[in-house]
C-alpha cells in the first residue's frame, strides 16, 4: 500500500474516530480471505460490505463485465434493490460510465448516470455515488461501486483510492474463482493456499516486488513461489501462464 493511501487512511480513521490499525486489518483480512477460496459471492459480499462500511456509507454493488456479450451482471447487491443475479447492457449504469472512462467516475447526483436502474422516487437518485474498475491486467472484468448515505456525502480521490483498494481484492477473487473452475487437476502435486494466491497475482501482470509487497512476503520469496508454479504448472515461463489465464478469463466472461 502506498504511503499517501496509507496517510488517507489514518487521517480518515480519526475523523471517524477510529484507528487506522483497524482499517488496514480489515484489508488485510480481506487479502487473507482470499488464499485457497473459490466461492466468488461470499468473497465479494465481504468485500463490498467492508469497503461500504469504511466509506462510512450503508449501500453500493459489484458486478463483472461480459465484454463479448457487451453485458454486465451485477454479483452482489448491498441495499440497491436487491437486483443480484440480473444482467445488463454495458452501456448503462455506473458500470458502463466505468467502461466507457477506463477508470474511476463519481457522480454527485445518481439521476445523472446515464440508463440509470434506480426509480426517479428513490431516494437514492439524489445521493452521491463512486464507481472504480475491477482490473485484470489492463482488461476490466467488472466495476466496484458505493452510494453516498445521505445528501450531503461526496466522494473525493481519497475514497476513489480506497474504493480501488477494495477492487484489486475483488478482481483476485473473480479471477481465482473463475480459474479454479477452469483449470484442469495438476498431474502431481497441487498448488499450496498462497502458491495460488502468487499464481494469481503473476497472472495478473504484477512484478514479484508488488507482490510481496501485497502480500507481506519478500521478493526473494516471491520468486521462489514462482518457480515451483512454473514447475508444477508446465508452463515455461510468466507470459505464458498469465497468457493462459487472460483466455481462460475471457472465454468464462
Amino acid at each position: 500500500m502506498k504511503r499517501s493511501t496509507v496517510a488517507s487512511l489514518e487521517l480518515r480513521g480519526r475523523g471517524a474516530g477510529g484507528e487506522v490499525d483497524g482499517q488496514l486489518a480489515v484489508l488485510a483480512a480481506l487479502a487473507n480471505d482470499l488464499a485457497g477460496e473459490f466461492a466468488l459471492e461470499p468473497l465479494l459480499e465481504r468485500i463490498l460490505r467492508n469497503a461500504v462500511l469504511l466509506l462510512g456509507c450503508e449501500s453500493g454493488s459489484i458486478c463483472t463485465i461480459d465484454e463479448l456479450r457487451k453485458v454486465y451482471r451485477k454479483e452482489v447487491d448491498l441495499d440497491v434493490g436487491c437486483r443480484s443475479g440480473e444482467v445488463f447492457p454495458l452501456d448503462e449504469g455506473v458500470t458502463g460510465a466505468v467502461v466507457r472512462a477506463d477508470g474511476a467516475v463519481t457522480f454527485s447526483h445518481y439521476s445523472a448516470v446515464p440508463g440509470g436502474h434506480i426509480h426517479a422516487d428513490d431516494v437514492r437518485c439524489s445521493r452521491a455515488v463512486v464507481g472504480v474498475p475491477i482490473r485484470l491486467g489492463s482488461v476490466i472484468i467488472g466495476a466496484c461501486i458505493v452510494f453516498g448515505h445521505d445528501a450531503e456525502r461526496t466522494f473525493d480521490g481519497d475514497d476513489t483510492r480506497l474504493l480501488e483498494l477494495f477492487a484489486i481484492h475483488a478482481a483476485v477473487a473473480i479471477a481465482n474463482s473463475r480459474l479454479f473452475v477452469a483449470r484442469p487437476p495438476l498431474p502431481d502435486a497441487a498448488l499450496t493456499a498462497r502458491e495460488r494466491e502468487v499464481s494469481l497475482l503473476v497472472e495478473t501482470g504484477w512484478p514479484d516486488k508488488r507482490i510481496a509487497f501485497e502480500l507481506g512476503i519478500s521478493a526473494k520469496t516471491v520468486e521462489k513461489h514462482v518457480g515451483t508454479i512454473l514447475r508444477k504448472t508446465g508452463a515455461r515461463n510468466r507470459t505464458e501462464l498469465a497468457s493462459w489465464a487472460a483466455s481462460v478469463l475471457v472465454e468464462r466472461g
